[in-house]
């Protein structure tokens, strides 16, 4: 039971990531982003560190639920893929197809990536461990 509720807050927590960097990084230091009204520069910047931002998010589903990271990152890029559809489907996105597309998938790409580095470089990594024990 308890591992199923940290499998949940991991989502949960993967998510509010996203959702408080793009509010930061979007809304706050930009007054807000869209294709048609922002530069080019706000663009680049902010979907730089709104993707940054899923690199995070991604990183701390896999703290929370250290127990195989990459299956508990799918819920949330399953989530992410369907959210942006919904948001392209129901036109509350203003930009192109591509746009959105891009948009959506550097977020499942930082998830992922946030996830990877976890398991790879995290303090339970199995490099980590293996260093462990041949020391030993």
């Amino acid at each position: 039971m308890i591992r199923l509720l940290r499998s949940i807050a991991a989502v949960v927590l993967g998510y509010a990531t996203i959702v408080a960097g793009a509010v930061i990084f979007q809304d706050f230091f930009f007054g807000s982003i869209s294709y048609q009204d922002s530069p080019w520069l706000h663009l680049v910047i902010g979907g730089g560190l709104t993707a940054l931002s899923a690199v995070v998010g991604g990183y701390l589903l896999a703290v929370v639920a250290p127990f195989r990271p990459m299956i508990h990152s799918i819920p949330l890029v399953l989530w992410l893929s369907f959210e942006t559809a919904y948001l392209y489907a129901t036109e509350v996105t203003a930009g192109p197809l591509w746009f959105d597309i891009v948009s959506g998938g550097s977020l499942v790409v930082g998830v992922l990536i946030g996830a990877f580095v976890f398991v790879r470089f995290g303090p339970t990594s199995l490099r980590h461990r293996k260093s462990e024990t041949s020391t030993s």
